[in-house]
């Protein structure tokens, strides 16, 4: 959660045109939705969080959750300790699996549908330098049952690392190298990449994940930097047989003036925003 008020939308086409074999469905699809205000009262920010992935044949995932983080500030440093709670939702269309064995009591026969609640909590170091993070989704590990009489359904608790250094080439031209690790406590995923900036306006880069896909990203701030958008492409490298190549990324913000404790703070439609 930053400095302003903003609001996120992101569009993710997965392995666009892909088409099953045998059954029906395709290509999984991702939107998400959030908000966060930074609030001076609760000496931090709050902020909302939606998500609804849809994976195909049927079977859906969606996530609503509130989150709060506490900022305390350290010299050039600004350290965020935050926590969010909500509800995930699983929804699993049993009807289209094809089971090995035909009378599992395990796989639901219908559609079906269950909620869980969810938490997640992390820790956030922001310097004009660099920034480094580490957050664990899922720590309740909310299991789904899908009201079948065996067999649980878990949602794997994920650690994630993340950092960047900002590095300054010239004037108005900044470099900044980028890393994630991703795991399950079973699996690692680490990605790298690195962002060219010009003008602290505009960006373009590439990213790597490793054993999976390689990605293209541009994007920009518009309207004194009240909205941003950025394009995101990923490219299979690894196992490209079995999905489509390419997958296709879209993020649109919105910045608005900070909330302001005791007066009205002033917002502009992007028409207006000069």
């Amino acid at each position: 959660m930053g400095s302003q008020t903003s609001v996120s939308a992101f569009y993710r086409t997965q392995w666009s045109g892909y088409t099953g074999t045998f059954d029906r469905g395709g290509a999984p699809t991702t939107q998400i939705v959030s908000a966060s205000v930074p609030f001076g009262g609760v000496k931090g920010g709050l902020g909302i969080y939606m998500m609804n992935d849809v994976i195909g044949g049927g079977n859906v995932n969606r996530e609503l959750s509130a989150a709060y983080s506490f900022h305390k500030r350290m010299g050039n440093n600004l350290i965020g300790f935050g926590a969010s709670v909500g509800l995930y939702n699983r929804t699993l269309n049993g009807g289209d699996f094809r089971p090995r064995e035909s009378e599992d009591p395990s796989i639901p026969t219908t559609k079906t549908s269950e909620i869980q609640p969810d938490i997640s909590a992390g820790v956030y170091l922001y310097n004009p330098s660099y920034q480094l993070g580490l957050s664990i989704k899922h720590i309740n590990q909310p299991s789904f049952g899908f009201s079948t009489l065996t067999g649980r359904n878990p949602l794997d608790r994920s650690l994630y690392l993340s950092g960047s250094l900002l590095i300054g080439i010239s004037y108005t031209l900044d470099i900044s190298p980028m890393f994630v690790i991703k795991s399950d406590f079973k699996t690692v995923s680490p990605e790298v990449g690195a962002l060219v900036s010009y003008n602290s306006a505009y960006w373009a880069g590439i990213n790597y994940r490793w054993q999976d896909a390689a990605s293209f990203l541009i994007g920009g701030n518009f309207l004194n930097k009240k909205v941003s958008l950025g394009y995101a492409m990923d490219y299979v490298v690894f196992g490209p047989l079995a999905k489509a190549p390419i997958s296709h990324e879209i993020m649109l913000k919105y910045s608005l003036s900070a909330v302001r404790s005791g007066k009205k703070s002033i917002i502009r439609t992007p028409r207006y925003s000069y």
